[in-house]
C-alpha cells in the first residue's frame, strides 16, 4: 500500500508539472502577467518573442477570461454592454493593428495610442463607444500609463457605464515591447511548439507505462502472482488517457489560428498508450485469479458411517 501511495503522489506530481505564474515586470499585462501565452504555448515568453502574437495572445484570452465570468448580478442594460464590448475586443484582437512602443527602448509600456494613430484595445472600445476625441484626449495626458493609475472622472464613468470593472479593463489593456534592432522570432515558430510540461509529463508516462506492460508480461510468463505491478499499471493507465484528454487540443480550439497537430498527435499516442497498459494490466490481474483456482480444489463425498448409515464430507486442497 505504502508503494501505491507513492506513485500516486507521483503521478499527481506529473499531471500538475509545470504549472505556475509569470511574474516577469516585463510581462504583456500588468495585472495577469503572460499567463495568457504560458497557457497557450507553455513555456514564457522573452524579449525576442513575436510582439503581435504575444498581444494577440493575452487579448484572446483576457476576452475569454471575461466572457466566462458570472455576471447575472448586473442589471440587463450593463450585462448588454458589456457583451458588446467583449464582441469588439474581438474584432480588433482579429484585426492586428497594434501601436508600438516607440519611446521607451529598454522597457515594455502600454501605449493608448502611437504616432502612427494606432490605438491600444482599451482606447479602442473607448473610442467606438464614446468617440475618437475622448480617446485622443485620454492619449494626451496619459499615453504610457497603465489604466489603474490613470485619475480621470471621464475614463471612471465610461467604466461605471460599461458593465466591466476597472481591474477588468486594465487586464485588457497589454504592454508593448520596445522596438528591438534584431529579428523577433515569428508567430509560426511558435504554432507547432508544445508545452514544455506535457512533453515531460507525456514522456515520464511513456516510459513508466512501456515499462509496466513489459513486467506484466513477464509476471504471466514466470507465473508470478504478484498484484503490485497489474495494479500500477492500471493507475498509470488511466493518469495517461486523463493526460492525453486534457492535452487534445481540436483543430481552432482557444479561439485562436495556433496549430495543435503535434500535440494532438502526441496526446492520441498517450491515450492509445494508457488504454494498452490498462489492458496489459487487467489481462494479468485476471490470469493471477484463474491460477488460483487452478491451484484451490474443493469436493463434497459421501462415506459409510456404520448400520446403514451414510456420512457426508467435504475435502479442500491448495497447490504450493
Amino acid at each position: 500500500m505504502k508503494h501505491l501511495s507513492l506513485c500516486f503522489l507521483l503521478l499527481v506530481f506529473v499531471l500538475f508539472s509545470g504549472c505556475g505564474r509569470d511574474s516577469n515586470s516585463n510581462s504583456v499585462n500588468a495585472i495577469i502577467g503572460d499567463a495568457s501565452f504560458i497557457e497557450a504555448f507553455g513555456f514564457a515568453p522573452d524579449a525576442t518573442t513575436d510582439n503581435t502574437l504575444r498581444i494577440r495572445t493575452h487579448l484572446q484570452y483576457v476576452e475569454r477570461l471575461l466572457r466566462n465570468r458570472d455576471v447575472s448580478f448586473l442589471p440587463e442594460k450593463l450585462r448588454e454592454r458589456r457583451t458588446e464590448l467583449l464582441d469588439l475586443l474581438q474584432t480588433y484582437s482579429a484585426a492586428g493593428k497594434y501601436p508600438k512602443n516607440y519611446d521607451h527602448p529598454k522597457d515594455r509600456k502600454p501605449c493608448f495610442m502611437d504616432k502612427d494613430g494606432n490605438i491600444c484595445a482599451v482606447g479602442y472600445l473607448i473610442e467606438k463607444t464614446a468617440g475618437r476625441e475622448m480617446a485622443e484626449a485620454i492619449n494626451a495626458d496619459y499615453q504610457y500609463e497603465t489604466l489603474m493609475t490613470m485619475k480621470d472622472q471621464e475614463i471612471d464613468r465610461w467604466v461605471a457605464a460599461s458593465g466591466l470593472t476597472k481591474k477588468e479593463c486594465a487586464m485588457i489593456q497589454p504592454t508593448y515591447g520596445p522596438i528591438i534592432p534584431f529579428p523577433s522570432v515569428p508567430a509560426s515558430d511558435y504554432r507547432y511548439r508544445m508545452k514544455s510540461g506535457y512533453v515531460i509529463s507525456s514522456g515520464l508516462l511513456i516510459g513508466t507505462n512501456v515499462a509496466v506492460n513489459f513486467m506484466n508480461e513477464i509476471n504471466i510468463a514466470a507465473g508470478s502472482t504478484n498484484k503490485a505491478v497489474p495494479v500500477v499499471g492500471l493507475i498509470t493507465g488511466a493518469g495517461q488517457i486523463v493526460l492525453g484528454a486534457v492535452g487534445y487540443h481540436p483543430e481552432n480550439s482557444r479561439g485562436t489560428d495556433f496549430n495543435y497537430s503535434d500535440q494532438r498527435t502526441l496526446s492520441i499516442v498517450n491515450i492509445g498508450l494508457g488504454a494498452a497498459s490498462m489492458v496489459f494490466s487487467a489481462r494479468n490481474l485476471v490470469w493471477q485469479q484463474k491460477m488460483a483456482r487452478r491451484k484451490t480444489s474443493w469436493n463434497v463425498f459421501s462415506f459409510p458411517a456404520g448400520r446403514s448409515q451414510t456420512g457426508v464430507g467435504l475435502s479442500f486442497s491448495r497447490k504450493i
